[in-house]
């Protein structure tokens, strides 16, 4: 690992410990074992760390989305690949996900925000585009797309965010303890696979083996 991506690791578990506000550029650079000029050699600034890190963990997610539209041509099977490597990449970073959204969740910071929001709609365009393909091809009902998206995200974003909640709702043994397992995985899968199926007017099983 090099030193900037030591650092980018270390702001990803602070900034999730503490918040954007509640993380010091010295405590960044004593959690990545680097000099305090270090970070401002790579990055500059906090602000442009924070940025980094966005585009360091949310960025490879565009980049599968587009690769995955030239490679497989139906619609249906686009969205649900897409939406099955949504759901492993929130469940295995957990954190990324709650900084992410409490951070835009806050008033200061609008021009940070505001880069995090575009970075977001970005993404989330690419799969309005699968969808209304579908609908142009007559493969998909006609929906309302944003609040079809907004159906997928929120309910994978309510289970991420709310994890003590989640348990007690899953009757968790172990509530405090609560981790997303395989099987909660394969869950939460089967469900969005049959919440769009009943939207879309699809054909998908939930058990049907697509995998990203």
């Amino acid at each position: 690992m090099t030193k900037k991506e030591q650092i980018l690791e270390a702001a990803l578990e602070l900034f999730g410990e503490s918040g954007y506000e509640g993380t010091s550029v010295r405590a960044l650079a004593a959690k990545a074992g680097v000099n305090v000029a270090m970070i401002s050699y790579y990055f500059g600034s906090k602000k442009k760390l924070f940025e980094e890190l966005m585009e360091y963990r949310a960025g490879h997610f565009y980049e599968k989305i587009l690769t995955l539209k030239k490679e497989v041509n139906d619609p249906a099977e686009q969205l649900m690949q897409v939406v099955e490597f949504y759901v492993d990449k929130i469940l295995s970073q957990p954190v990324f996900h709650r900084i992410l959204y409490r951070q835009i969740s806050l008033q200061q910071h609008s021009d940070l925000n505001s880069g995090i929001i575009s970075m977001l709609v970005r993404n989330l365009d690419e799969i309005r585009k699968i969808i209304e393909d579908g609908i142009a091809r007559k493969q998909f009902r006609p929906v309302h797309i944003e609040l079809t998206i907004a159906s997928i995200f929120g309910t994978i974003s309510q289970v991420v965010l709310s994890s003590l909640f989640t348990a007690r709702m899953m009757n968790a043994e172990n509530a405090s303890g609560f981790h997303y397992s395989g099987s909660f995985r394969n869950e939460l899968v089967a469900h969005l696979r049959q919440m769009l199926s009943s939207m879309l007017g699809i054909n998908i099983l939930p058990d049907q083996n697509i995998h990203v």
